[in-house]
């Protein structure tokens, strides 16, 4: 298995991974904001970010099958 394979599959499985780490992320993030450490609940708000944004480039690019299509495509 090369490093493309592994990106490929967790492309595949982005909701799997980013939707439940996003609702995780997002409840640090409201717990350090209201025990005032700003600076920890900005970086956890950008993971969830980050994470609400996989989730939209999934379904922009067309689901799981989708994806990997566009991906090898782009890269071969």
């Amino acid at each position: 298995m090369n490093f493309f394979d592994i990106v490929l599959f967790t492309a595949k499985y982005i909701p799997f991974w980013s939707v439940p780490f996003g609702l995780i992320s997002l409840h640090f993030a409201y717990t350090f904001w209201l025990k005032d450490y700003r600076d920890i609940a900005y970086f956890w708000l950008g993971i969830t970010l980050f994470c609400l944004t996989m989730v939209v480039v999934y379904f922009a690019l067309g689901g799981p099958e989708g994806i990997t299509k566009n991906l090898t495509q782009a890269f071969s």
